[in-house]
């Protein structure tokens, strides 16, 4: 039968202590955040699996390490992994310097599950349709990793390995999520089968910078369209050096469906998301280079 067992350490140095203590082949650890994903899955699992020879479960409530506030210098803005979505919402270092993860915030799900759910724990659920993960590719975000040996630095495009995968391993956890601040212009899309609180068919974001009406910097991802949400670089490569207009934005954005690798699901068909994948990809690039 499987065993279910609640640890709510009051230190790094507790954390990693009981992490060693249950790192074993017969238990499962998972880390506790706002709990609007695993708690659920802990009740729906409790109803299905059936007894015997399931790993005993430890929980890690994370809630007590610090993990939850936003700081910013001259150059960044370091943003705790355990800060709500409302948190973030409400802060000023990001509304002013990152704008576009400040939309993606306001398209997931609804207010109440806002004011519980953390910018952590939607990173390492590591959804394909992740609504602040494009975002935070596109304003080129680097995650901060904890674990015995210290502490490593990942940039968010390299840190999504599959659905429910990413490059930590069992014994580290998020601790910050840090952007730069800078001096382009950040937008975000997305499209769902309605218009609040529902799950993206499609979503995507950019970040540019300009000089001259042409495209010096150019960064694009796209969610819910491949096993993790993606960058676009044949999109950025076919923009960067070229005069800024709509014609050039739609060209550019076709090159989107030469990266992507979308599936059939309830929200969608892989047919539809091809379809649509380089609308959403032309508006989100209109939107970071104020094109109208």
């Amino acid at each position: 039968m499987r065993n279910y067992y609640y640890h709510s350490p009051a230190s790094f140095e507790e954390l990693f202590q009981i992490i060693e203590k249950n790192d074993s082949k017969s238990c499962e650890i998972k880390f506790l955040a706002g709990g609007t994903d695993l708690v659920p899955r802990i009740s729906l699992e409790r109803e299905v699996i059936p007894k015997g020879g399931e790993k005993d479960l430890n929980v890690i409530f994370l809630g007590k390490l610090g993990l939850d506030s936003v700081t910013e210098n001259e150059r960044e803005i370091r943003i705790g992994a355990l800060c709500t979505f409302t948190d973030i919402a409400n802060n000023a270092a990001v509304r002013e310097n990152a704008p576009a993860l400040l939309d993606a915030v306001h398209e997931i799900a609804g207010i109440t599950v806002r004011n519980s759910a953390t910018l952590g724990g939607n990173i390492m659920n590591a959804s394909p349709a992740a609504d602040s993960v494009p975002a935070l590719i596109a304003l080129s975000a680097k995650f901060v990793l904890k674990g015995y040996a210290g502490t490593r630095t990942v940039p968010a495009d390299a840190f999504f390995t599959g659905p429910g995968k990413t490059v930590a391993d069992g014994a580290e956890i998020l601790t910050e999520i840090v952007i730069e601040k800078q001096a382009g212009n950040a937008g975000f899309q997305k499209l769902g089968r309605r218009k609040a609180e529902t799950l993206s068919i499609v979503n995507a974001a950019a970040y540019a910078e300009t000089d001259q009406n042409i495209c010096k910097t150019i960064r694009v991802a796209i969610g819910s369209v491949a096993p993790t949400v993606v960058r676009c670089k044949a999109v950025e490569q076919a923009l960067v050096g070229k005069a800024v207009s709509k014609e050039a934005v739609k060209a550019a954005s076709e090159a989107v469906l030469s990266e992507i690798n979308p599936i059939d699901d309830i929200r969608a068909t892989a047919w539809y998301r091809k379809k649509v994948a380089p609308v959403i990809v032309r508006r989100a690039i209109e939107e970071a280079l104020g094109i109208e």
